[in-house]
């Protein structure tokens, strides 16, 4: 086919300035891919700054003492897809960073840079762009820009360096109201130094063979944050536990012959249960489930915190001690996948099964560590929730019989877990728990079959109650953040003993199996979604997630 113009298709500049706006990047991996192109210009001193200009408008400048760019570099850098930078190591990897991660945030992008004693500013409007269609580079006047430029020359001492400027922010906060918005802003200063500390680790840590940088958000100095809590073991003590890996090649064959790609390091590590750390250690290692798991590397920048990729595991409270190193130069970019927000990582299959059997003996160290940590303290919380749900059991008595009427129990096979049960769809056996000695309608069991969180059961005989699992994540996050509040006890408790009584009013042989299999499904979710209830401190039972499928 031969080229002509007819064969070239432009995209709509409007559309698709637009479009980019919805990369999937959060403010702060925004910031960090802008902070990336500080560093790969071998920038020492980079200043953030984070207002509200008129106390209504967010503002953002960036500023850095980098190489600085001329007028065509700038131009270039401005591009979207600027050209690829000579050295492959560099932070500022795909070209499209500092464009798509402003805009994301800004309608209005300016970059200022001084080289060689020559000041040069560009600017991308996405107004102008969408009003015009086109894809107009603005080079805006000096003089509106004077704050920024003498920002930047604080940064860079008056040599060379670069500031970006965030006008026009319109996906920051959501209020007009000032008040409001001033305390969203400081809040969003917070996650940005929290994130950015451990992002730039390695460049912010003076004592390793990484560039130093240092990073200032309002003049506020970020402290490097080391996920893997290497600063407990500074005294020559071994409160962290250092599970160290050799190295691992990855090889690729073709036409039977293989080749390394690259080379990858892992390092496991084990930290001590939380109730042996003080207030400031728990707050220092930032303890949650956010941070149990992988920390991934590349060229020393964190690129994934805390978490399973490719669901390796899953986020559990017994896995909060163990973190995972992995750390990877640019050579493997293309085998793990690195997305444009350099916030994402996909691990081959053989990788994967790999990293499985090296985490796993740790990973059995790590639970045991735990559970011994937590198995005595469980003890108080467990006894307080005992006197709670006796509360509620009598509160729940007193209309017991009113809110059976619908479902008589008749005989019952103790051995075999079974027993009669009569209502409006008949007669059938059904599944039970018992407990014969006289105690509460609601009972707990330190597990319960399928992992469920409650089952329906029967005391004194043939009274009726239900059973709650103490080991379900439900109940663990639940019911200990909420053991001294005897309201909220007795609603669930309430809403739980009527779900199982509920079972036997509509039981039958018919549908029993639709029952146990909506409990379980129930039981389930409930299960992941206490991932976002608050971590409760040293409160899970001994028991291992694989004895429950719930």
């Amino acid at each position: 086919m031969t080229e002509t113009e007819e064969n070239i298709l432009p995209p709509s500049a409007a559309r698709l300035a637009e479009s980019l706006r919805d990369t999937g990047y959060t403010f702060t991996t925004s910031v960090a891919d802008i902070v990336d192109n500080s560093v790969a210009a071998d920038a020492t001193n980079i200043n953030i700054s984070l207002d509200l200009e008129l106390g209504q408008h967010p503002v953002l400048m960036i500023a850095d003492n980098g190489r600085g760019m001329s007028e065509d570099e700038l131009q270039k850098a401005m591009a979207y897809g600027s050209p690829k930078r000579p050295d492959p190591k560099s932070l500022g990897k795909f070209g499209m960073g500092l464009k798509t991660a402003s805009t994301s945030f800004c309608r209005r992008l300016t970059v200022i840079s001084r080289k060689d004693g020559a000041i040069n500013l560009r600017q991308w409007d996405l107004d102008v762009i969408v009003a015009k269609d086109k894809w107009l580079l603005l080079q805006p006047d000096e003089k509106d820009y004077s704050e920024a430029i003498e920002f930047m020359d604080q940064v860079a001492g008056g040599e060379s360096g670069t500031v970006v400027i965030w006008e026009n922010i319109d996906r920051l906060v959501r209020t007009h109201a000032s008040g409001t918005m001033r305390t969203q802003i400081n809040s969003i200063r917070e996650d940005l130094k929290d994130h950015l500390s451990g992002v730039f680790y390695n460049f912010l840590e003076k004592e390793n063979d990484f560039p130093d940088i240092t990073i200032n958000i309002n003049d506020a100095s970020i402290e490097p944050w080391d996920p893997f809590c290497r600063w407990m073991n500074s005294d020559g003590s071994s409160r962290v536990e250092i599970h160290k890996q050799e190295p691992v090649d990855y090889t690729s064959t073709k036409a039977g012959v293989s080749e390394v790609m690259g080379t990858f390091h892992i390092n496991v590590y084990i930290l001590p249960n939380k109730n042996t750390l003080s207030s400031e250690e728990v707050n220092k290692s930032r303890y949650s489930l956010d941070n149990q798991g992988f920390h991934i590397f590349r060229e020393g920048r964190m690129i994934f915190s805390g978490g399973w990729p490719n669901r390796l595991f899953v986020k559990d409270p017994h896995l909060n001690l163990i973190r995972v190193e992995l750390s990877f130069d640019h050579k493997l970019d293309d085998i793990f996948q690195i997305d444009i927000k350099k916030s994402r990582i996909d691990f081959p299959k053989n990788i994967q099964e790999l990293l499985k059997k090296i985490i796993t003996p740790p990973r059995r160290e790590a639970q045991k560590r735990y559970r011994s940590g937590t198995q005595d303290s469980n003890t108080s919380g467990y006894t307080k929730l005992g006197q709670q749900h006796e509360k509620a059991s009598n509160a729940i008595g007193k209309h017991h019989e009113e809110t059976t009427a619908q479902s008589q129990i008749g005989s019952t096979d103790r051995e075999a877990g079974t027993a009669q049960i009569t209502n409006q769809f008949g007669v059938s056996n059904v599944r039970l728990q018992f407990n014969d000695s006289p105690n509460r309608v609601v009972q707990t069991s330190s597990s319960l079959q399928d992992g469920v969180l409650w089952t329906p059961g029967l005391i004194e005989g043939n009274k009726h109650a239900v059973f709650l699992n103490e080991s379900h994540e439900f109940y663990k996050r639940f019911y200990l953040a909420n053991q001294d509040n005897s309201t909220l006890i007795l609603a669930m408790d309430s809403l739980l003993w009527s779900l199982a009584e509920a079972e036997l009013c509509v039981y039958s042989d018919t549908v029993k199996r639709n029952l146990e299999e909506m409990r379980i499904s129930v039981s389930r979710s409930l299960r992941t979604l206490a991932e976002e209830l608050p971590d409760i401190d040293d409160s899970e039972n001994d028991i291992d997630d694989e004895q429950n499928n719930g």
